[in-house]
């Protein structure tokens, strides 16, 4: 995908209960509504969310694209906010590996939407999984969420690590969610973009953080995205500002360096 006119941010965790399928839910239909050409892909397989949270049904899966029994663009649905979705099966709980030749397919199978969308994300699995990992690598950047959570961190930066390891000029954005303050994700995103330096040589992107908030909760058990259900809650103000971020509206804030000096991007 690194050709491809869209720009393709791959939204990923080290672990799962993070929050990271909300925020892509919920970054995906404000970068719609404000009239960005934007496909959500829900790469989770077979334990997807995306459909729930947005009340969407789909003819047909991300799994039967891989599989080749579908096109793309059979697969697409429309969902809240002129948003493009392409789902995948949802409480099957069949987890397979996808296989070079699944993922070398699939790619293709992207290309051809390469002048269709302007952002598209890719809601992966959590973990560091070869899944989960295949679709990080189809991105531009990956946005890794973790929260204040010690537990959370250090999957963090696992996943940090894989990506450096395989890819060590791909672009590296943080969310910290559920975030009691900005002070506090400030200073954990700051630790966290320090210990990336020093151990890995990475510099990482501060895309912000949400706060936490019961109404989140609230949201997904509604089945309704929270940038429907309460626009002007504190965790979609907050959405709204990464949003900027991505758009170059804010200048994202830079954490760490990359090889002595040499911009990451």
């Amino acid at each position: 995908m690194e050709r491809n006119q869209a720009r393709v941010y791959a939204v990923t965790s080290g672990k799962g209960g993070v929050g990271k399928t909300s925020i892509a839910v919920n970054l995906s239909i404000v970068l719609a509504g404000a009239g960005e050409r934007v496909l959500l892909i829900d790469a989770d397989m077979g334990l997807a969310s995306v459909d729930l949270m947005t009340g969407v049904s789909a003819k047909h899966t991300i799994e039967e694209v891989i599989r080749g029994e579908a096109s793309i663009f059979d697969a697409l649905a429309d969902g809240p906010e002129n948003l493009t979705l392409l789902s995948a099966a949802s409480g099957t709980g069949k987890i397979r590996e996808m296989g070079e030749e699944s993922v070398e397919l699939f790619r293709k199978e992207l290309l051809k939407l390469e002048n269709a969308f302007d952002i598209v994300f890719i809601d992966t699995g959590a973990g560091i999984s070869t899944n989960v990992v295949d679709f990080v690598f189809m991105a531009q950047e990956v946005i890794v969420v973790m929260t204040p959570e010690p537990s959370a961190f250090a999957d963090a930066y696992a996943m940090v690590k894989v990506v450096t390891l395989e890819k060590p000029r791909m672009q590296v954005g943080i969310i910290v969610n559920m975030a009691k303050s900005e002070a506090e994700a400030e200073t954990l995103s700051a630790k966290f973009g320090e210990i990336v330096r020093r151990f890995l040589g990475k510099s990482v992107r501060y895309r912000g953080f949400i706060p936490k908030d019961g109404v989140v909760a609230e949201s997904i058990m509604r089945q309704v995205p929270l940038a429907l259900y309460a626009a002007k809650s504190a965790p979609m103000q907050s959405i709204r500002k990464i949003a900027g971020n991505l758009l170059g509206l804010q200048k994202p804030k830079r954490i760490g360096l990359f090889n002595k000096g040499t911009p990451d991007y």
